[in-house]
């Protein structure tokens, strides 16, 4: 009974003495287009093959004496590689050893490592291509987290208006300002430090210096006069273009800001302190003569108070302030009461 031994060895468990056993001779190396390998075909013994026109690796294992049952083995073997090079050994009905050597077309094969399947060559041979051939997971997409509404730091200029409260003050109209000359000037450098960070909102706490100027500018020739400690304010003997009284001080405002992502809107609501470093008054007359005049026209050093701010992010900004103490000391008679507000905008 003919029997065809069919032996199929990959190049995980080639064999090292099988391999070193057979003395095999490459007849012929071609690239199979239908199942997308480069084969190479080795065979042992003197005798001729034949090659056909068509070089594919069913018409060669034909040529070959190899029977159909093994034909169809060796061909589904091969076309199921997993990508690493595969080798088959066959023998023929005439015993003739034949060995089969497939690799995908797009990895060239080292020429030594045709000529042998010893065991060492082959597991360098799959070390060199291992990395072609593992699975790379897809790159999952970057999720891009939403940027902070507020910045670490800013610098605003303000710049509004003054007014006080004096109702309430015997010849109260003697205490009027010039609503748009009185102004409020102030350079505020702040630090933002962000509580909680959301997608919708953020809240931050706002803190940081500022330089500010009020300007009480009086109304029909009045001027400030301090008589036995004492201020009051009264008409002054000449025409004037403009009296005021400037109050110089810096304060420590704090905040807690929200922002809103969607609108880019941000309301911000605190309190200041601050001390006074310095006060005068000055004036111009008809003929554009200028007085200058410097005490501390009995103003209280402390300030405090409440402030409020809303606006655009990164844009201009409505503030409004409102002292909680007294402008003057308490021991100024003619001045009782009087509480000083500003508004405006912080670019």
């Amino acid at each position: 009974m003919k029997v065809t031994l069919f032996l199929i060895f990959t190049i995980f468990s080639t064999s090292l003495g099988f391999a070193n056993y057979l003395a095999d001779t490459t007849i012929v190396e071609f690239t199979d287009k239908q199942i997308n390998k480069k084969i190479t075909v080795h065979t042992s013994g003197d005798k001729e093959i034949e090659l056909p026109l068509s070089l594919d690796l069913n018409s060669i294992l034909i040529n070959l004496g190899i029977d159909s049952n093994d034909r169809e083995k060796t061909l589904v073997l091969i076309s199921s590689g997993s990508g690493k090079k595969d080798t088959i050994l066959l023998i023929n009905r005439d015993g003739q050893r034949i060995k089969i050597i497939a690799r995908d077309m797009f990895k060239k094969a080292n020429s030594d490592s045709l000529k042998t399947t010893n065991e060492a060559d082959l597991n360098a041979w799959n070390q060199n291509t291992q990395g072609s051939f593992e699975k790379k997971e897809p790159e999952k997409p970057a999720i891009e987290k939403p940027k902070r509404f507020f910045s670490k730091s800013d610098f605003g200029f303000y710049l509004g208006l003054n007014n006080w409260t004096n109702s309430s003050l015997p010849n109260s109209q003697n205490y009027n300002l010039r609503t748009w000359k009185s102004r409020f000037v102030a350079l505020s450098f702040r630090k933002n430090v962000t509580l909680l960070f959301g997608e919708k909102s953020d809240l931050a706490f706002s803190y940081g210096p500022e330089i500010s100027w009020n300007n009480f500018m009086f109304e029909n020739s009045n001027i400030p006069f301090v008589v036995n400690n004492q201020l009051t304010v009264k008409n002054a003997s000449y025409i004037t273009q403009k009296s005021k009284l400037v109050i110089p001080s810096v304060n420590f405002p704090v905040l807690f800001n929200i922002g809103l992502q969607e609108s880019k809107m941000k309301l911000g609501v605190g309190a200041y302190a601050g001390y006074r470093l310095g006060s005068y008054t000055k004036t111009k007359d008809l003929d554009n003569n200028k007085f200058k005049t410097k005490d501390d026209f009995g103003l209280n050093n402390f300030i405090y108070g409440l402030t409020g701010e809303l606006g655009r992010k990164n844009g201009l900004t409505i503030f409004i302030r409102y002292n909680l103490n007294d402008v003057f000391k308490s021991d100024q008679i003619n001045t009782t009461g009087i509480q000083a507000f500003s508004f405006g905008l912080r670019i």
